[in-house]
Order: structure tokens, then sequence, then C-alpha cells
């Protein structure tokens, strides 16, 4: 099967607005109370007073304006549908795709393509504005991409998609 690079692929079409696995979400409710208690708690019995030092301020200042940001975002934000996994299939966002690394050395590797304030939650998470993701998005098992990257291009094959 020849190779599809991101030039020949119809590009996906990615959700308007912000879009969040369920692991997103309650990630991101999570680090807003974490800020609560370990930023802000801390940091309140040092703000009062004359030796208060203004970096705790600050940092206290810029542990709200993160909450106000996450918290905006979590109202707006919508769930991501349940991606299709059977004969057919196209890799959608929030898909958990496994892809193959082809060439001298094969590698199997697994992305999960995810709007981007979720895609640094952990290693497999990737932004659905990556090279990789733009390439993957759309595509079907067995499929084989090109992926242009800084370090030039190289080629993988869609191995299994899963939600």
């Amino acid at each position: 099967m020849p190779a599809l690079s991101s030039l020949e692929k119809p590009a996906a079409s990615l959700p308007k607005g912000t879009w969040l696995t369920p692991m997103g979400y309650a990630h991101l409710r999570e680090r807003i109370d974490v800020i609560r208690k370990t930023v802000l708690d801390e940091l309140r019995p040092h703000l009062m007073g004359p030796e208060r030092d203004e970096r705790d301020v600050a940092t206290f200042e810029r542990g709200l304006a993160e909450i106000a940001r996450l918290e905006t975002l979590l109202a707006v934000a919508q769930p991501l549908p349940v991606p299709a996994t059977g004969r057919g299939a196209r890799v959608m966002p929030g898909a958990l795709v496994e892809l193959e690394r082809l060439g001298s050395a094969p590698e199997r590797f697994r992305v999960r393509i995810v709007h981007p304030v979720e895609a640094t939650m952990d290693e497999e998470r990737i932004s659905w504005d990556s090279p990789l993701a733009r390439v993957v998005l759309g595509a079907s098992v067995g499929e084989v991409l090109t992926v242009a990257s800084p370090a030039g291009s190289w080629e993988c094959i869609v191995r299994r998609i899963r939600a």
C-alpha cells in the first residue's frame, strides 16, 4: 500500500471549541484542587503584615489567575465523543492509536490525540495540532503514513484504534 503524506491526505475535521476526554476533565479539576490546597492555602498566612514578601503575593495572584483560567475552560468544555474502533473506523480526537514506525528498526508506540490543553497530562497524549496528530487523524487501520519532522520524514502504519 503506498504511503500517504499529510499533504495528500484530506485533513480530518477537528471539533471547534474545547473538547476534553473524561480523564482530561478530571485532571484539570484535580489541578485546580492542588493549586487551592498547596499554593493558595500555604501562602495565605504569609500575605498579611509588614514582613510579607511580594514574591508570595505574586505567586498567590498567579495561582488565582490559573484557577480562573481552568474553571473558565472547564465551564465551556464539552466531552469528546467515544471514538469508533470497529472495522473501517478512522482515527478521531480522543482515540488511542497504536502505530508502528517502519524502517530498519521498527518500533510500536501509542498516542492519544487530544485538545492542546490536555496534551501535557502524560507521555501518551499528543495535541491534535502536532505534526504527528495531523497526519494520523482520519487514518484507518493498515494505512501507511508519512510523518514530516525536523529530523526528517519517517513512515508509520496504523496498527490499532482504541477508545
